[in-house]
Parts: C-alpha cells; sequence; structure tokens
C-alpha cells in the first residue's frame, strides 16, 4: 500500500492593501456638494482567505481603529477590494492608512501563524499515517500461508 500524502497548502504572502481604486470616489469630490465622508475602495495584493476575512472584520479590529481616533470607520470586503467607510481622501493620507496597514500586517501575522500551525499539524499527521501504513505492510507482509513442516527434537 503506497500512501501518497495530500499537498501541504503554503503560506501566502501578508495581505497588504495597494492603491485606491478611482472609480470609487465620489464624483463631487473638489466640489462645493463633494460629501465630507465617504466610501473609498482600495485593492489587497490578493484574495484574502476566509480566516483572513473574519480576522478583519473582527471587533478586536474596529476597537484598534477606535482606539488610533477612527470610531466612525467602517472596513467591509468584497473579493479583492477593501472598502473603507465613513472617511476621505485626508483622513487616509493623514494616519488611516498608517493605522489600517498596521491592523492589517497584524491580522496576517495571526492568520501566517495559524496557517504554519495547521501545515505543521498536518505534515506531522501525514508521517504518523506513513508509519502506521508501513507498520501495518510490513506485518502483513510476514504472514505466511504456506505449509511449515514441525520438526520434533525432543528424541
Amino acid at each position: 500500500m503506497n500512501y501518497e500524502p495530500y499537498p501541504t497548502p503554503t503560506v501566502r504572502d501578508p495581505l497588504t492593501v495597494g492603491n485606491v481604486l478611482i472609480d470609487s470616489l465620489p464624483a463631487t469630490l473638489f466640489t462645493d456638494s463633494a460629501p465630507e465622508k465617504y466610501m473609498i475602495a482600495a485593492v489587497f495584493n490578493r484574495r484574502p482567505e476566509l480566516e483572513e476575512i473574519h480576522n478583519i472584520l473582527s471587533p478586536t479590529v474596529k476597537q484598534e481603529l477606535a482606539s488610533a481616533g477612527y470610531t466612525d470607520v467602517e472596513l467591509e470586503i468584497y473579493n479583492r477590494r477593501l472598502e473603507i467607510s465613513n472617511t476621505s481622501l485626508e483622513e487616509l493620507r493623514d494616519g488611516l492608512a498608517f493605522a489600517i496597514t498596521r491592523v492589517l500586517a497584524r491580522q496576517s501575522e495571526v492568520f501566517q501563524q495559524h496557517r504554519r500551525a495547521a501545515e505543521t499539524r498536518f505534515k506531522k499527521e501525514t508521517n504518523e499515517e506513513s508509519h502506521r501504513a508501513q507498520a501495518v505492510q510490513t506485518l502483513a507482509s510476514s504472514i505466511s500461508f504456506g505449509l511449515q513442516v514441525e520438526t520434533d527434537q525432543s528424541i
């Protein structure tokens, strides 16, 4: 019996945010009718994993942003976009972008640690299963159903 383990998932690059999507901005910016606060979308470097999404949308992240002075800011994730509501380009420029980057870096590290731990567990379980399968194979191949002649050495 050959035991072929499933390939282990690799730890991905940390999740980061790239550029602001200009198309997401209100068309009235820099006019008299421009809103004070609005939603801004930015692009992630890759699609976030489900655990990362849960981490980013957690009350912990909301509290971290509130502690940094951004109590009204809301984060949402859609595919590869981070939507930042109740903010402005100026607020992002003046510190919110850094606060978000710092929060994402912490959440990404938590995710990476969980991923590495899961990979370590998978490798250990795979190794244990391989040893178990080898032991079963060794024991099974030691069994013979052939005739064995017993000799009586007690004369």
